[in-house]
């Protein structure tokens, strides 16, 4: 695997920190990819109580104006119109083979952001694709961190890990995204459902063969 230094570092433009805020003021904080200048993929439990987001960038900030949302999938489309940031070159998850390297950028625990590699560990088939489960480990806060492969493109985004019988870190499929796109845009609302990783009546069958306990890497930011 190659190292740090020669990683393309410059897959890091694309990578956003999330902000929601819940009708109460609660905030919740993760990490999303510029698709296009005004589109943004993330988790789905990032901005589920929502009643505004915002996308960051250093000290640019966007509100977002809409989204589209499957949140069986997990998935979140995040319109911001003014947002001028470079896009991040969308690959496929299907295409993947265990073993391959794998990158990961995000802002975890709402600081800076981070840098993780590992491997693929193993890829899970679950409606129409795979779910990535790598070696590069993940933490609170990094929900929605740009998953990059070899040759720098997204092929999915960080979104859960597992405790208990098998730890392992989860990424869903970019390949899930360019459908969601077709889809109408809908206000900045909470949103209703199940996640299908929390789902514990109608959990895949990988999750189930491991025994473990689910948990999203996001949490509110840290009072200052």
């Amino acid at each position: 695997m190659a190292g740090a230094a020669d990683v393309n570092h410059t897959l890091a433009l694309s990578v956003v920190q999330i902000q929601a805020y819940s009708k109460d003021g609660k905030a919740f904080v993760g990490s999303g990819v510029v698709l296009d200048h005004n589109l943004v993929a993330t988790n789905c439990h990032v901005t589920r109580h929502a009643h505004a987001i915002v996308v960051g960038k250093g000290a640019l900030r966007y509100r977002v104006a809409s989204q589209r949302a499957d949140v069986t999938h997990d998935l979140c489309i995040l319109e911001a119109p003014g947002m001028q940031l470079p896009a991040a070159s969308l690959g496929t998850a299907s295409g993947l083979s265990v073993g391959e390297p794998i990158y990961l950028y995000g802002y975890p625990r709402a600081i800076g952001i981070a840098f993780a590699e590992g491997r693929i560990e193993d890829l899970h088939s679950y409606d129409g694709s795979v779910i990535i489960e790598t070696s590069a480990a993940f933490v609170q806060g990094a929900s929605g961190s740009g998953t990059f492969d070899q040759d720098g493109r997204l092929v999915g985004l960080a979104t859960f890990f597992s405790a208990g019988g098998r730890a392992g870190h989860y990424a869903i499929p970019a390949d899930w995204i360019p459908g969601l796109i077709a889809t109408p845009p809908q206000p900045v609302e909470p949103l209703s459902g199940s996640l299908f990783w929390e789902n514990t009546s109608a959990l895949p069958e990988f999750l189930k063969r491991n025994a473990s306990r689910a948990s999203a890497p996001s949490v509110p930011p840290r009072p200052r």
